[in-house]
């Protein structure tokens, strides 16, 4: 068996501790602050993307939220609409009605004048009658005072028989 050789381990031990010293000397700074480094940047831009993604977030909510606002606005001028046309409806009924009213009064009116000419017309030509048959039955009979006094009789009793027919 062979026995360990103390110089040669005391060899490697101070072998060792030098390199260890420059490891250290000049080596490992420069890796911790490459680390340090490293660290800080992935720290860095995990809060970068926590922040895009609340970023993210808040835009989603904000079009969502706009995207309601346009349902709403969109039902409220479809509803808006709905209730114009049903006004424009209802005043165009109205016009309508207005002028079948209107329409009607004229149609009376002009019913009323016609009825009145005929009832002129009519008394006028039954007096024309009257006077013709009473100038032919009773032309020698009768002077002129009497001939006008029949004759205004009748024409009262035609007016008088031509308003209850009216009043009728």
């Amino acid at each position: 068996m062979k026995l360990i050789d103390i110089q040669l381990v005391v060899t490697h031990i101070i072998a060792f501790l030098i390199v260890l010293w420059l490891l250290r000397r000049f080596a490992w700074g420069p890796v911790l602050k490459m680390l340090d480094a490293r660290r800080e940047r992935i720290s860095g831009e995990l809060d970068e993307a926590a922040a895009r993604r609340a970023e993210a977030e808040a835009m989603c909510g904000d079009y969502e939220e706009r995207l309601r606002g346009i349902e709403v606005e969109g039902r409220d001028r479809l509803r808006q609409a709905v209730l114009e046309g049903n006004a424009a409806a209802a005043r165009i009924r109205e016009r309508a009605e207005e002028e079948r009213r209107q329409r009607l009064e004229r149609t009376g009116e002009e019913l009323r004048l016609l009825e009145e000419s005929a009832s002129e017309t009519l008394r006028r030509r039954t007096v024309d009658l009257a006077l013709r048959a009473a100038e032919k039955a009773v032309a020698s009979a009768l002077d002129e005072t009497a001939h006008r006094a029949l004759i205004e009789r009748c024409i009262r009793e035609i007016e008088v028989a031509g308003d209850r027919g009216a009043a009728s």
